[in-house]
């Protein structure tokens, strides 16, 4: 509960001088564009990309990222994540209402419905929750780290507040983070022109994740399928989403006959973290028990 509290008040401070720690740094508008051109981006649509006027400097973001990315368990189970009643009731509703194609996948794939259901629970509470952050300016926001002096100018900031970010491995991970936000951020521009919309329209997670499946952009360009034969594979559209779950656990070696240890690998593919490969598995077992009628 106190570094919960903790947390709030820091992104409270974080949030009152954004604009002033953009201003301080507009070499990074500059810095990225070229990055993005370099990647392969039009430079046309690199810089009105930008330097559009919905990016902002969020600092919150790549505090968020590099301190509290990593999906926690609670004070009675630290390994595994907390899970609504409420959640499962609305999982097994939404299994019986999508009975037919999470049936059609599971013969096509080999992926339950309850194990598609129990990701797409724990990912967006099937397709529900809000989507708060511009993903284009998530991304921004990280691969300024790779700019030297606005990641000097983060340090300064907020070493007080964490330490940490002055620690040589929490600075190697920041650089590794940031180079992985720039290849994701190409990949989002190339998605958004595959489906003919504004990039800087699309909503997700502060990590960048996208959809109702919260696929990172690499992967749905990758896994992403069709799964209502539209002829578009679009990570918003819940049809899709389904399909690009099994397809991308069937790629991962899931198996609904496959050892337990196999099982736990595939989901650890989708979030490379033990607590939520345990809430998934767990979640993934209580749809698979009969209901009491």
């Amino acid at each position: 509960m106190k570094r919960t509290i903790t947390y709030y008040l820091i992104i409270m401070i974080l949030l009152l001088f954004p604009a002033k720690l953009w201003a301080g740094s507009e070499l990074s508008r500059k810095y990225i564009e070229e990055l993005l051109v370099d990647k392969g981006i039009n430079k046309a649509q690199a810089h009105r990309i930008i330097n559009d006027s919905r990016i902002s400097a969020q600092p919150d973001i790549i505090i968020k990222n590099l301190f509290f990315s990593t999906p926690q368990g609670t004070e009675k189970q630290p390994e595994i994540m907390n899970i609504d009643p409420k959640s499962v009731k609305m999982a097994r509703i939404f299994i019986k209402e999508n009975k037919e194609s999470l049936s059609s996948l599971e013969k096509r794939f080999g992926t339950s419905p309850q194990i598609i259901t129990a990701i797409l629970t724990i990912e967006s509470k099937l397709g529900n929750y809000p989507m708060r952050y511009n993903v284009v300016t998530a991304y921004v926001n990280l691969v300024s780290l790779l700019d030297p002096y606005y990641f000097t100018q983060i340090q300064k900031k907020y070493a007080d507040e964490y330490p940490l970010l002055n620690d040589e491995d929490t600075i190697k991970r920041a650089q590794a983070k940031a180079q992985w936000a720039l290849d994701e951020l190409y990949h989002l521009v190339l998605l958004a022109n595959e489906l003919k919309i504004d990039p800087l329209s699309i909503m997700g997670s502060f990590a960048g994740a996208i959809g109702p499946a919260q696929f990172i952009p690499s992967t749905f360009r990758f896994y992403g399928i069709d799964g209502d034969e539209d002829g578009i594979s679009n990570p918003f559209n819940m049809a899709d989403a389904k399909a690009s779950i099994g397809h991308y656990l069937y790629s991962s070696g899931w198996s609904e006959y496959a050892p337990l240890e196999i099982k736990r690998k595939a989901i650890w593919q989708y979030n490379h973290s033990q607590v939520y490969v345990n809430t998934i598995m767990q979640l993934y077992d209580e749809l698979n028990r009969p209901q009491d009628n």
